[in-house]
């Protein structure tokens, strides 16, 4: 950063402690990382038992862990409606030598981590898949013939009462329950129910997955809100919990009545909605009677797909019947070598002039170090993905270690699933 973007909000401390919901006892406050009283002064707080004396941004981050400084700032900054008044700007090859984490995926192809909408017409089964989807996750079973990540699933169902929840899990699941978590009443979103959300996940930092049926019924009821602004408002808003807690946010919506060749111009709303999430599903029958339909995927990290489903009234459950479309990501020789090197390895480690000289066949023989390097670092969530690679690097004081690992033997990631996120 060019400047020092802590120095306006440094006063805000007391204000952005009673902003998130925690109650101040005079000049105390519990310490947000490990539950006992923190000193509060006038720009800092202070806690004895974990010897921190820390700021409104320190605050932030231990409040909500997966922030990183620059995410809590701008976070201080929107609550309070501030503006950064210069350019928050990065170095280009300080930034192509940055290594981020792979976003990872809930559901393997289909659903990654943030924001995703689900829309489809007004009684098609929407809420029996979300149904379906919940249980699978909560129990670590696979949808349909691909691989999830389990975890703890809160289903928010706003237009079903407790009984008929009951009814239609014991259709869905046959009476055997996962973790899964339910409500059936909710605050509207700008009223009290980003609040809710966000207690609830740091109460139960186990759950990875939320359902949201529907995203009409957290709505304000406002006219105004019904605009492009409007929407892209209560998506930011979500989003901004998806991205904090590292989980899925699945929002079960309703499609347009007019026709579109393109099934993702069918959501409901204005592009707001769909600008900002990070993906979207769309599920179409070709009339209210047919038991067959499609689901059209689309993604940020993800390839477009479109399967091919039939509902099974007896077991409520979606069938995959196979691809109608599939989206091909196009194959890269740098990624290919680095599968066919490790097909039959466990692990690797060793410098970029050692892979370059590995890989050399499959290289551009002017190919340096640090651009092997960037590239990997540009491609950790496809390694992961498509190859089932974990990749990280570290450095000593000599050189820079490039470390390759089977995903399920590489122990350094195995916090990172989603059933970890927090």
């Amino acid at each position: 950063m060019n400047f020092d973007p802590r120095e306006k909000i440094r006063p805000m401390l007391r204000s952005f402690i009673e902003a998130e919901g925690l109650e101040i006892d005079g000049t105390q406050v519990t310490c947000p990382c490990c539950g006992h009283k923190a000193w509060l002064q006038k720009d800092t707080w202070r806690c004895i038992p974990c010897g921190i004396t820390a700021d409104v941004v320190d605050f932030a981050q231990k409040l909500y862990p997966d922030m990183n400084e620059e995410e809590a700032i701008r976070y201080i900054h929107e609550i309070f409606g501030l503006k950064l008044h210069e350019l928050d700007t990065v170095d280009a090859n300080d930034l192509m030598d940055m290594e981020f984490r792979s976003t990872g995926y809930l559901i393997e192809r289909l659903l990654g981590k943030g924001l995703y909408i689900l829309a489809g017409a007004s009684k098609i089964g929407k809420s029996w898949l979300v149904l379906w989807l919940a249980d699978c996750i909560s129990r670590g079973l696979p949808v349909w013939e691909f691989k999830t990540v389990p975890c703890e699933v809160l289903y928010v169902s706003l237009e079903d009462t407790s009984q008929r929840i009951q009814q239609r899990l014991n259709e869905v699941t046959g009476g055997e329950t996962g973790r899964l978590h339910i409500a059936t009443e909710a605050e509207l979103l700008g009223d009290g129910f980003e609040d809710q959300l966000s207690a609830f996940l740091t109460e139960n930092p186990a759950v990875g997955f939320v359902i949201i049926d529907t995203l009409q019924r957290i709505r304000p009821m406002n006219s105004v809100k019904y605009s492009y602004s409007g929407d892209y408002e209560v998506m930011t808003a979500l989003k901004k919990i998806a991205d904090a807690y590292n989980i899925t946010i699945l929002l079960v919506h309703h499609t347009r009545k007019e026709g579109s060749a393109d099934a993702f111009n069918l959501i409901s709303g204005t592009t707001g909605l769909f600008g900002a999430a990070d993906g979207a599903w769309v599920l179409q029958k070709p009339d209210r009677l047919a038991s067959e339909g499609t689901l059209s995927v689309t993604g940020r990290e993800l390839a477009d797909e479109q399967l091919n489903l039939r509902f099974n009234e007896q077991t409520k459950h979606w069938d995959f019947i196979g691809f109608e479309k599939t989206g091909q990501k196009l194959p890269d020789p740098v990624l290919e070598a680095v599968a066919a090197f490790m097909k039959d390895r466990h692990e690797w480690q060793g410098t970029a002039t050692e892979l370059i000289e590995i890989l050399q066949d499959h290289l551009d023989p002017e190919t340096r170090p640090n651009i092997l390097t960037r590239k990997l670092n540009a491609s950790i969530s496809r390694l992961e993905q498509d190859y089932g690679i974990h990749y990280r690097t570290s450095r000593n004081q000599e050189a820079r270690t490039i470390h390759l690992a089977e995903a399920r033997h590489d122990a350094n990631d195995a916090n990172d699933d989603i059933s970890g996120a927090a």
